[in-house]
């Protein structure tokens, strides 16, 4: 890496946010980020009621932070920073959100939250903005966002950081921006202050820290933004150059030419997947192969003797736990997901519950299960034995794990997944027409009606 460049990778961002329109973006891209969009919605739709949500909103209305900003599945109104902030949070809060794999980046949050409070803000300013023009400011923000953790990862930063504490916020920065379309200089301050305001770290796991993280990420982007708008200034080489984020992350190793190379032609936004499993997606093939053995098998429970599992090494670096004793814990713990599909048949919101948790059944097939890291194998690969009491030895390898960009989540799948998470705070009833308004978004002459039919 070059150290105070003479081009900054600041300047090549904001020339991709500023001439990227919803119809210069491939079919592709578009329809991914419409995607993301759904998937975004059902999450923090469904998030709205967790203790984790309760207990932030909590929080901040502590602090006296009133304002005008509804929030989905929710009656609170808060200010357009903490309605980012909370956005975010509630999308994060049952580890259902998308993931970028390769740099277990959780891209979709932080910027969809920051844009959507923004379009709040601006329609009630008699400025609306369509529905079209929010997706084309989601995808331009989550492709910087994935594009400057594909830089992080691949210089070797140490695993600890929390990457979408690290990549959010400059993701919503520019996302933000573009729907205030500020000038060049001014989004590339952007871009600047939020890779200043770069955090996180993976301790947070098992914890509601998990879901805070690329909250504040959504906040600090929007911040960042609104900041730059009213001309505070920060310099162009917060990023790439000498003490910006990319030489402190990882020293001279990182190169921000992976930021640059095919910007506006190659989109890591397709490398995006969408889980099927509300916990970590290194967890997710493990499951399947848990899934696939009981549905195969026909076997009960209770005539297992052991597990053993060959998981890619992120599973145990980040999901060692086992035998957790709260909700948060179990969203990061392998053996408990993998443990609770056998016995209940399922890997959905019920499992992540506190009865599946205290599962006296669950816990003691975790007792008796193992894990080994296996660097041969592909993140979207885990091998599962099971060893029953008669002395048979059934075994299942997971090729490509559902919701992994080889093996997609299907629109239906999508769909049927918004229907499970938006029921929850808004009915049957309201979780469809909701759903019909996200998918109908593209059309749409204001975006902020997401925001005004997904609040109570």
């Amino acid at each position: 890496m070059t150290l105070s460049s003479p081009n900054p990778v600041t300047h090549r961002m904001a020339e991709f946010a500023l001439d990227t329109t919803w119809e210069s973006l491939p079919e592709a891209v578009r329809r991914e980020a419409l995607r993301a969009w759904v998937n975004w919605v059902a999450c923090a739709t469904g998030g709205a009621a967790t203790q984790t949500m309760e207990t932030a909103v909590q929080g901040v209305l502590s602090m006296g932070a009133g304002g005008d900003v509804p929030l989905l599945g929710r009656r609170e109104r808060t200010s357009l920073a903490d309605a980012a902030l909370l956005g975010s949070l509630s999308s994060s809060a049952h580890t259902y959100d998308d993931t970028h794999l390769a740099t277990i980046t959780h891209p979709t949050g932080p910027v969809a939250s920051a844009a959507l409070a923004t379009a709040h803000r601006l329609a009630a300013c008699g400025k609306p903005v369509p529905g079209a023009r929010l997706l084309n400011a989601l995808a331009i923000g989550v492709e910087l966002e994935c594009r400057l953790s594909c830089a992080i990862a691949a210089a070797g930063a140490d695993l600890g950081w929390y990457m979408t504490g690290l990549s959010g916020g400059v993701g919503a920065a520019a996302a933000v921006g573009s729907l205030l379309q500020l000038t060049h200089d001014r989004l590339v301050s952007a871009i600047g202050l939020a890779a200043a305001q770069a955090c996180g770290l993976r301790a947070t796991h098992g914890s509601m820290a998990i879901a805070y993280v690329p909250g504040v990420a959504a906040r600090n982007g929007l911040v960042a933004a609104y900041m730059a708008a009213a001309d505070f200034t920060c310099g162009a080489i917060a990023i790439d150059g000498r003490n910006g984020l990319l030489q402190v992350l990882a020293s001279d190793a990182a190169d921000p030419a992976l930021i640059r190379a095919g910007l506006g032609s190659r989109f890591e936004l397709l490398n995006n997947a969408y889980k099927p499993y509300p916990c970590g997606i290194v967890i997710h093939p493990a499951i399947d192969a848990a899934l696939d053995l009981v549905q195969e098998n026909k076997f009960a429970h209770t005539e297992i003797e052991r597990i053993d599992m060959r998981v890619h090494p992120d599973a145990l670096n980040l999901t060692w736990r086992k035998l957790p004793d709260n909700v948060l814990d179990a969203q990061v713990s392998l053996f408990h997901w993998v443990a609770a599909a056998f016995v209940q048949g399922a890997a959905g919101v019920e499992q992540g519950a506190l009865d599946c948790v205290h599962d006296a059944a669950v816990r003691s097939l975790q007792e008796r299960s193992h894990a080994v890291a296996d660097a041969g194998l592909a993140g979207n690969q885990a091998a599962v034995t099971v060893r029953l009491r008669d002395g048979r030895t059934l075994d299942r390898f997971t090729q490509n794990a559902t919701g992994s960009v080889g093996n997609p989540m299907t629109d239906q799948q999508l769909a049927s997944k918004f229907r499970a998470l938006a029921r929850l705070p808004l009915g049957e009833r309201r979780a469809d027409e909701l759903l019909v308004l996200c998918l109908n978004l593209p059309a749409n002459a204001s975006a902020a009606e997401i925001l005004a039919h997904g609040a109570l």
